[in-house]
């Protein structure tokens, strides 16, 4: 049974969907007024593998995530680059949802924007007015927290907590300083659209509440998002949404996913310390960004630098070349005697554990490292039918965690470079010293025997000290996206194209 913890009751709790085979599943998406960053990739990434464990145990997973395309942030960037604000948020969504293809996250079920569902935050505004739990003023619209007897129950905190350790807008026309704008009027030269209070816009917390309700319905199973969002954008949806519905839980389940930080501070554009995750994308493939992502737990902070994801793409290299012995192993068509049923139950039982362990991803992670420590040390004993069972778990495990192109990319890649090498090896045979033994080098040779070929020769020249030969072949691999690294295991290619 999949245990979760519920940052409502502080808990780990049995995951009981509000339908029997289905999962409802929201959590709060970009605002998209500049490029996205690590932080907004490692949220997205984190609901997509709770999206596939669960359909990993049987569930069809409606899930949506959604873009908040009206904002003042949004306003003032637009106005300042002197274009629409439905310019500004297109060209940051198209950018957005291109990275998140780069990091393998499946295609939700739906990314609805505010201002498609204008209509929808009306009708909800004019309920809780009605209701008695609005009020209008000369700005806008406001939620009053006072009429929400269990306003603070996400955050755990009471009013005057809640004041106290709050940055709070001063309003002197507010009945209360935590009383939130659910409607705003607008102001000159901002989008605005007719409602009954005159031309305005959403707040934004109202948005997120009207979409999730209107897609999901009432207490829907899973609400997600950042756990800087607890108070107040999740405090007050909640507030919102059962003063609406007259139900509760808004949400069965909040998940909060713990913030990507720089030097112990949360990353975030207003700070000026974020990575742009476009440019990154473009330095390192998109499931070595996810690899890392996910290798601490998804609930705890995860220090970004550079060298850590340096780590995380050596790692998956490892995965890489371990996957592709695996796939070499089954065409050989290998006779060994070493059988991995067995294993293979122990390491499912061992993999479900840990998932259901509160979405243990770096546990899960472990144990592919032991699953290909292990093939590696008996693969001369492993038969070909033996490593495609293997093969086939590791795709169950690979799938749920989104780590599912071991080995294409780099067979591509490799394939696409044959050319440009062949014209490196036609390149150092200029050098009298290399010209003889490239000659042996054939292009109908595979492109990986062809680079381990230049590798063994590189290190032949540096046996004979003529230093200059070896990195001659070093920098003119590396022109063509081929970097060689020094280990103590012996000299490695990678492939800075993947």
């Amino acid at each position: 049974m999949l245990r979760i913890y519920n940052t409502l009751s502080r808990s780990l709790e049995e995951f009981i969907p509000r339908e029997r085979g289905k999962v409802y599943m929201y959590n709060c998406g970009l605002t998209p007024y500049d490029y996205p960053h690590v932080g907004h990739a490692r949220s997205a990434v984190i609901y997509d593998v709770i999206h596939r464990y669960l359909e990993y145990l049987g569930y069809e997973v409606i899930h949506i995530s959604n873009f908040t395309d009206i904002d003042d942030k949004i306003i003032a960037r637009s106005q300042e680059l002197g274009i629409t604000c439905e310019e500004l948020t297109q060209k940051y969504i198209d950018v957005y949802l291109k990275d998140l293809k780069a990091l393998n996250v499946k295609p939700l079920y739906g990314y609805p924007r505010a201002t498609e569902h204008i209509k929808e935050i009306i009708e909800m505004v004019r309920t809780l007015q009605e209701k008695g739990f609005a009020y209008e003023i000369s700005d806008g619209v406001y939620f009053e927290v006072r009429k929400f007897k269990d306003y603070g129950k996400l955050s755990h905190r009471n009013l005057e907590e809640l004041r106290s350790g709050a940055r709070i807008e001063v309003n002197p026309e507010k009945k209360d300083p935590l009383d939130f704008a659910i409607w705003k009027k607008s102001r000159e030269g901002e989008p605005s659209w007719d409602s009954p209070w005159g031309k305005g816009r959403p707040g934004w917390h109202i948005e997120c509440s009207a979409m999730s309700l209107h897609y999901l319905g009432n207490s829907f199973d899973i609400h997600g998002g950042g756990d800087d969002l607890i108070f107040p954008h999740h405090e007050n949806e909640i507030a919102q949404s059962e003063a609406y519905t007259g139900i509760s839980p808004f949400a069965r389940y909040w998940v909060h996913n713990g913030m990507v930080e720089i030097e112990k501070e949360k990353m975030s554009k207003s700070l000026k310390n974020f990575f742009n995750l476009d440019e990154l994308l473009r330095d390192y493939d998109g499931e070595v960004v996810r690899l890392y992502l996910i290798s601490v737990s998804y609930r705890k902070p995860l220090s970004f630098d550079i060298e850590s994801l340096e780590v995380a793409r050596k790692n998956y290299e490892y995965f890489n070349e371990s996957f592709l012995s695996i796939n070499e192993d089954i065409e050989r068509n290998n006779k060994g005697d070493v059988p991995v049923e067995d294993k293979i139950l122990q390491w499912r039982s061992d993999f479900r554990k840990a998932m259901d362990d509160d979405l243990n991803f770096p546990v899960a992670i472990a144990l592919l490292f032991d699953i290909f420590k292990f093939f590696n040390g008996n693969k001369e004993k492993i038969s070909s039918k033996e490593a495609l069972k293997l093969k086939e778990f590791l795709n169950e495990m690979l799938g749920v965690l989104g780590i599912e192109h071991l080995g294409e990319r780099r067979a591509s890649v490799l394939s696409s470079l044959k050319d440009r090498i062949m014209d490196v090896i036609g390149f150092l045979s200029k050098n009298e010293a290399l010209r003889k033994e490239l000659s042996s080098i054939d292009k109908e040779m595979a492109v990986n025997d062809i680079l381990q070929s230049l590798v063994d020769l590189r290190a032949e020249m540096r046996l004979r000290q003529d230093f200059v030969s070896a990195d001659q072949i070093r920098d003119a691999l590396k022109e063509v996206g081929v970097v060689l690294e020094d280990t103590k295991e012996g000299t490695k290619y990678r492939l800075v194209s993947t």
